[in-house]
């Protein structure tokens, strides 16, 4: 899997803040009702958008980033 750098979609910042932890997302489409897999929700600090990752994504600080 290939690892990519955060960027919001909106305003293209790359600094969020965890909104929620293993979240899940219920609701109904077309009559059937349905339930997600556990998510990340980021909200980014510049403009607010909220963002939802499965638990395949994986997070890092910049201080890790400069590590390797």
């Amino acid at each position: 899997m290939e690892n990519k750098t955060l960027s919001c979609p909106v305003c293209q910042s790359n600094k969020a803040e965890i909104a929620g932890e293993n979240v899940k997302l219920s609701g109904q489409f077309e009559n059937k009702e349905f339930l997600t897999t556990a998510l990340v929700v980021l909200r980014c600090i510049k403009c607010g958008y909220y963002m939802f990752f499965d638990n395949t994504a994986k997070f890092t600080t910049e201080e890790e980033l400069s590590k390797k």
